[in-house]
């Protein structure tokens, strides 16, 4: 699905999202090439939600989120 068709605050959500994912792995002290490996996701994928240039799934989220240590409603605050 094109971005451009996506209401602005659908991709303000979006990058909050991957701002969040962002500052947990960085928490964590994790680079993306681990946290991918925690959670099977190929760096790029990782990188492109950091990045909130992919709108990922809520299984991607949750694999993202037990790798993070945390529920996935972190993931949204």
């Amino acid at each position: 699905m094109p971005t451009d068709s996506l209401p602005d605050w659908v991709l303000q959500q979006r990058r909050r999202v991957g701002d969040r994912v962002r500052v947990l792995r960085e928490e964590g002290k994790l680079s993306q090439e681990q946290l991918a490996e925690l959670t099977g996701l190929s760096r790029h994928t990782i990188y492109r939600i950091e990045l909130a240039q992919y709108g990922t799934s809520i299984d991607h989220l949750a694999l993202i989120a037990r790798a993070l240590g945390v529920e996935i409603v972190a993931l949204f605050s």
